[in-house]
């Protein structure tokens, strides 16, 4: 029979062991429980619901708290990467799938649109030329697009031609940084001659800036810099301002000499007619004057006496 002693040997072996045993099947879990989390955090992260915003972000796992890293555009969306690992993340199995394995998050995502994902930005161009009315952007939506042309149209001069609608909706494009102050703040546009051009821009961030047709796209550009808009997209909205452009003073005093030129010309010929007519109706009426003199004339002379050797005229009595 083994002693006290010998017993007591055995059973601290014995715990050893089974912690032993226990400690690297946690180890061996953990691993195992850490791999799955970040499967499943990379899918709910990488979903094509989320539209591709979160592709950058990184997340690990420590045990069961995770760490997000990587830039976003909006602090919208870095509460939203959050909110997927905190309460969305579920494990495969019938034990796990109603259960939530993340205990904790721990958000180091950074609020940085120049290295987040590519993602449109708002911008609006208004153009009026020569009595025709263009807007030209990209807007979030389309009720977004509905609100503007109406306010845009109660700021515009009547137009010669309708509206012409070039705004594009990307509902993938950025937030505007001031929907109502850009929508409500549209400078007043309606005193703008028909003859006379103006640009007016906004990056949507409440902010509108008004230029001559001689602006430069550059200068264009720079002040929709936030929006990022490609040049190309500056040159094709201002396309048909540029073939039409602002008459110089010197053209218009050649349209007015031009006009003046054409009316004293309309008017000399007008005079010609009218003295071609007048002279048409005197000698008419020289015409007729003569005519009746002649007729009055010829009606009032006497009879002309029978020439000489002819007898009296004998009245025709033949039965």
């Amino acid at each position: 029979m083994p002693s006290p002693r010998d017993v007591k040997k055995y059973l601290q072996s014995g715990i050893i062991l089974l912690l032993m045993m226990w400690l690297v099947g946690a180890l061996i879990y953990l691993s195992s429980t850490e791999d799955k989390l970040h499967a499943a955090a990379k899918l709910k992260l990488e979903d094509t619901k989320n539209d591709g915003v979160f592709a950058r972000v990184q997340v690990q796992f420590k045990g069961q708290e995770a760490s997000l890293s990587g830039p976003v555009a909006t602090p919208e969306e870095k509460a939203q990467a959050e909110a997927l690992i905190k309460t969305k993340i579920r494990l495969p199995g019938w034990f796990t799938a109603n259960i939530n394995p993340v205990t904790a998050v721990h958000n180091q995502i950074t609020i940085d649109p120049e290295h987040a994902p590519y993602r449109p930005r708002p911008w609006l161009i208004v153009s009026l030329f020569g009595g025709n009315q263009r807007v030209d952007g990209v807007l979030k939506s389309p009720e977004q697009r509905q609100e503007l042309l109406v306010a845009i149209a109660a700021k515009l001069p009547a137009p010669t031609t309708p509206l012409n609608n070039q705004i594009s909706i990307a509902e993938k494009a950025l937030p505007c940084a001031d929907w109502d102050a850009t929508h409500t703040g549209i400078p007043d546009l309606s005193a703008t001659p028909q003859g006379q051009s103006t640009i007016a821009v906004s990056p949507c961030d409440g902010q509108w800036s008004t230029f001559p047709a001689t602006v430069s796209d550059l200068e264009i550009a720079a002040a929709l810099k936030s929006s990022k808009v490609p040049i190309m997209e500056i040159t094709h909205a201002l396309a048909k301002l540029r073939s039409w452009k602002n008459p110089t003073p010197e053209e218009l005093k050649q349209q007015a000499d031009r006009k003046a030129a054409d009316a004293a010309a309309a008017d000399a010929a007008a005079a010609k007619a009218a003295a071609a007519k007048a002279e048409t109706e005197t000698d008419a009426a020289k015409a007729k004057a003569k005519a009746d003199a002649a007729a009055e004339a010829a009606g009032s002379a006497p009879a002309a006496p029978p020439t000489s050797g002819s007898g009296p005229v004998v009245p025709d009595k033949t039965p």
